[in-house]
């Protein structure tokens, strides 16, 4: 209830805001700058409740109208994109993630959203790849390695799970993943034909610094700019 009265006194403040600036006929210096700026920190603050209480499809709406200041536009585009994610708009999530990916090629963070998402959109053997590629580049990322079994598991790939489970049992043994997924591989080596659900799981959201390393503020990509900053 709390997240939803917050919602709720933000949508006040955006109105009284709109207001304010139909009623006041003269125009002072710096006043537009003030108010649009003032506008869209309460639109973030609207996408932060609706993340808050799990209406990402809407969180992805008000990241977006954030967008309009450049102060709060890459941290409102990467949420926009985890947005869509966690609303499972795949298409729309791949676009935010690909284009922050241009701009910081090795952030592991949006490396493996990027394999999160083809895993959920179906396609298994680019994630597989992707997946791969992870393990081998952050061997010390017990999720990337736990979502790579997950995966292998999930498309009857025994035999390459039953090896990445040894290396989980090696590098992290306190895994409570380990039984879950030996369990999971001798169902597998019984029944071949009968795939087991998968367990992949989403990044976790980075640390703020973690998410600056993707692009600075000036650099947030054109193509989701809001349509007045277009003009």
């Amino acid at each position: 209830m709390e997240i939803l009265r917050r919602v709720f006194c933000s949508c006040i403040i955006v109105s009284a805001f709109f207001a304010s600036c139909s009623s006041n006929g003269l125009a002072v210096p710096g006043e537009h700058e003030r108010l649009n700026k003032n506008i869209c920190v309460e639109y973030y603050n609207i996408a932060e409740g609706y993340t808050g209480i799990k209406n990402y499809a809407k969180a992805a709406e008000y990241y977006k109208l954030a967008m309009r200041d450049k102060t709060l536009r890459l941290t409102s585009y990467y949420k926009m994109g985890r947005s869509y994610a966690l609303a499972k708009d795949w298409d729309n999530a791949l676009s935010v993630y690909n284009n922050l990916l241009k701009r910081d090629p090795d952030n592991m963070e949006l490396l493996q959203s990027l394999a999160y998402i083809a895993a959920m959109k179906g396609d298994t053997d680019s994630a597989l790849k992707q997946y791969g590629m992870l393990v081998k580049k952050y061997p010390e990322n017990q999720a990337v390695l736990e979502n790579y079994i997950s995966l292998l598991i999930y498309d009857g790939k025994g035999e390459i799970a039953e090896t990445q489970l040894n290396v989980l049992k090696v590098r992290f043994p306190d895994s409570k993943q380990i039984s879950v997924f030996a369990d999971k591989i001798a169902a597998l080596v019984d029944n071949p034909e009968k795939k087991s659900d998968s367990s992949v799981q989403m990044p976790p959201e980075p640390k703020p610094d973690d998410k600056n390393k993707a692009a600075d503020a000036e650099k947030a990509p054109a193509a989701e700019k809001s349509p007045d900053q277009k003009q």
